[in-house]
This record gives C-alpha cells, sequence and structure tokens, in this order.
C-alpha cells in the first residue's frame, strides 16, 4: 500500500514578533506534554478527540469549507471570515447582530458535519487495518509570541486614539512528530510506513474582551498539523515570521 502525504496527514492529525531559539522553558515543555496526550489520540485513530484538540479558528475554517466544498478558495475566505476580517461596511448593530446570529447557526450546523465527517474517517482506517503503531515527538525546533488576526482586527475597529495595537498574545512551538502507520498488503504482509513531520501548539495567553470571540481557553494548548496551507495560517496569525524554524520532512517505507 503506498501511503501518501494527505493520508499520513490525516493520520498525525493550523505587534511585533518575539522568536526564542534558547534552550527549552516551561511552555516547550508543557506544550510537548500536552502534544502527549493528542498523540494518544492520533495512535487510538480517535479523530473526534483529535478534531476537538484542534485549534478552534481552523477547525471552524475546516468546517466552513465542508460546507462550501464547491467553492474554489473556500479555504481562505473561511479562514477571513473565522477571524473576523471580512466584517459588512456600515452594518446597522441589529443587521450585525442578525447576521451574527445566523453565523453561529450556520457554523454549529458545519461544525456537527465535520465532527461526523472526521468519526467516519477514524472508523474506515480501523476497517481497512490501518494501525498508527507509534507516534513520537522530538524537541521543539521553534517558539514564537504572536497576536492573533481577529484581535488585531477588533482593536483596529475600535482604536480611537490610532494606537493600531493589540493586547491579546499567542504562543506557538513547533514539535516534530515522527509518525510510523502499517495497513494490510499483498501476501497478507503489512507494508510499513514512516514519516517525519511536525505540528504547531498554539496557547491563547492574552485574551481581551475583543478576542473573545476566537473560541479558545487561556492557556490551554490546541494544534495545527504541519499540512496546513502557511497562508491559512499567517491568516490566523500575520505576524508570524516569514522564516519559521521548521524540521525537516519526509516519508519512507520500512521493511
Amino acid at each position: 500500500m503506498r501511503f501518501s502525504s494527505l493520508s499520513l496527514g490525516i493520520a498525525a492529525a493550523a505587534c511585533a514578533c518575539c522568536v526564542c531559539h534558547a534552550q527549552q522553558g516551561e511552555a516547550a515543555r508543557s506544550a510537548v506534554e500536552a502534544a502527549r496526550k493528542y498523540g494518544t489520540a492520533v495512535r487510538n485513530c480517535d479523530m473526534r478527540w483529535a478534531l476537538e484538540c484542534m485549534y478552534p479558528p481552523l477547525r471552524n475554517t475546516y468546517a466552513e469549507m465542508l460546507a462550501n466544498r464547491n467553492n474554489p478558495g473556500a479555504e481562505a475566505q473561511a479562514a477571513r471570515r473565522i477571524m473576523g476580517l471580512d466584517k459588512k461596511a456600515n452594518e446597522t448593530p441589529e443587521q450585525a447582530r442578525l447576521r451574527k446570529e445566523a453565523d453561529s447557526k450556520r457554523l454549529a450546523e458545519s461544525n456537527r458535519a465535520l465532527c461526523n465527517q472526521y468519526v467516519k474517517m477514524g472508523e474506515d482506517m480501523k476497517k481497512q487495518g490501518i494501525k498508527i503503531e507509534s507516534y513520537t515527538l522530538g524537541t521543539p525546533t521553534g517558539e514564537y509570541m504572536v497576536t492573533p488576526a481577529i484581535a488585531t482586527a477588533a482593536s483596529a475597529r475600535k482604536d480611537t486614539k490610532g494606537t493600531g495595537q493589540s493586547a491579546d498574545v499567542s504562543r506557538i512551538v513547533i514539535i516534530p512528530t515522527t509518525t510510523v502507520v502499517s495497513a494490510p498488503g499483498k501476501n497478507g504482509a503489512r507494508t510499513r510506513a514512516e514519516r517525519k513531520s511536525y505540528i504547531y501548539a498554539v496557547r491563547d495567553e492574552v485574551i481581551s474582551e475583543k478576542g473573545v470571540d476566537r473560541g479558545t481557553k487561556k492557556n490551554e494548548w490546541y494544534f495545527i498539523d504541519g499540512n496546513t496551507n502557511i497562508s491559512t495560517l499567517r491568516t490566523f496569525f500575520p505576524d508570524l515570521p516569514l522564516y519559521l524554524d521548521r524540521p525537516t520532512c519526509g516519508e519512507r517505507v520500512l521493511n
């Protein structure tokens, strides 16, 4: 059986910027510990739990994409909408309230559909005999302090002093991952493959009133798979550095 980047990626499953390259601190250790629990869900093909651990704005973006699957470019549009970057101009308070209620209802329905899809994905993997033999974590390669776009946009709209700053702060830690997957092959033998990749661990450390809509809990780690489109990631965090300390990725078939 040939393992594609998509299938293995699914199995393994997003102000000025400060970059930390020194020895691991509390945040990096905490991120790795949380990622171990995430890895348990991955090994068990528990896609519902893995989805619940996904960074909420990304999860909502995927839900929107599923609801608009026939629309090319839906990912970027959904990400902008989720992050509050597509507010309607000259909208009255009542129009804004009605739009928000409709958006919330649509998003809840889309998230239920996405959850059902992920649950089915995990069940299909088990039926096909696909096993996650191991999911191991390496030493974090990068750590960044950034500002979520949704908070930046909200601050800009309410900024009467022209400071252009947001009080909200998120931390991103890049953690290397090694996943070994096996599946039934010809003549009863199992085919095994190893994939080296990474995940982004995201923790919102300061959430102001302007940033509450992104659906995260303060100081709780969420995860984004390394396969996530970098443009989508930058939609969430516009001040993320141009060059990230991401580990080398690759796949190989094991004997």
